[in-house]
């Protein structure tokens, strides 16, 4: 039987992985939050020396986020965040109101007062975020709340599901910040899903999801198609020829 490596070796090994951890929830950040745009490169190197790290850390959490579709590779030239297109919004939105809707359906029969309680201090949270200009925290709120809802359906599947296209959501909307609805209009749109919700008619809780997500992939998709944003990154042969910082 062979021997399990050195305390040394494996302390060594979570240590990486640690760090490779750190440095994609941080790249994660700045994808969510567009603090990095369609077509920015990853500058390894120079992500490293700004977090005061080695490059190994960096090139596993590129490479992982690389596998996971948000960032895509040129040849010889590194890595890019990638485009969305049209098509990228209609996908991932059509699929996200499946995903929550199925939720709602397996979520209301187990709700008890307290979960419709902490739903609704959510929503109150997104006011007052929007109306103080916290769009940080407002977003942050947003995302917790439908996140919630998965997580009541009891269901490990549905929240896989919500959480594997959580991300992209995020993205999407990110890029499009600057042109969004109010905040504080955003804020108020969610009111109506649990208002449903503490009626407990699970079709008209339903509905007013699928309401709410519906009206915020037509106002994406319409962003998308208008900004040019769908336009590819790259392709084999003008690959050379990308500066860091391209845009649509």
């Amino acid at each position: 039987m062979s021997r399990l490596p050195e305390t040394s070796a494996v302390q060594k090994l979570i240590d990486t992985l640690s760090l490779s951890d750190q440095v994609r929830r941080y790249l994660l950040d700045a994808l969510t939050t567009g603090r990095l745009r369609p077509g920015d490169r990853i500058n390894e190197a120079e992500l490293a020396r700004t977090l005061g790290i080695s490059r190994n850390p960096v090139r596993e959490a590129v490479s992982g986020l690389a596998q996971r579709g948000f960032l895509v590779s040129a040849p010889r030239r590194g890595h890019f965040l990638r485009r969305f297109t049209p098509q990228d919004v209609d996908d991932v939105f059509s699929f996200r109101i499946c995903v929550e809707s199925f939720a709602i359906r397996q979520a209301l029969p187990r709700m008890r007062p307290g979960d419709h309680d902490d739903l609704a201090h959510l929503v109150e949270r997104m006011v007052a975020a929007a109306r103080a200009g916290r769009l940080a925290e407002l977003n942050q709120a947003d995302m917790a709340l439908h996140r919630r809802i998965c997580e009541l359906s009891g269901n490990r599947q549905t929240l896989r599901a919500h959480e594997g296209i959580d991300t992209e959501v995020q993205m999407l909307i990110a890029y499009v910040d600057l042109e969004r609805e109010p905040p504080l209009q955003s804020a108020l749109a969610h009111l109506p899903i649990v208002e449903a919700l503490a009626s407990g008619d699970v079709e008209r809780s339903v509905a007013a999801m699928q309401h709410h997500l519906e009206t915020t992939w037509a106002f994406v998709h319409r962003m998308y198609g208008r900004s040019g944003r769908g336009e590819p990154l790259v392709n084999a042969d003008d690959a050379p020829h990308l500066t860091q910082r391209t845009r649509g």
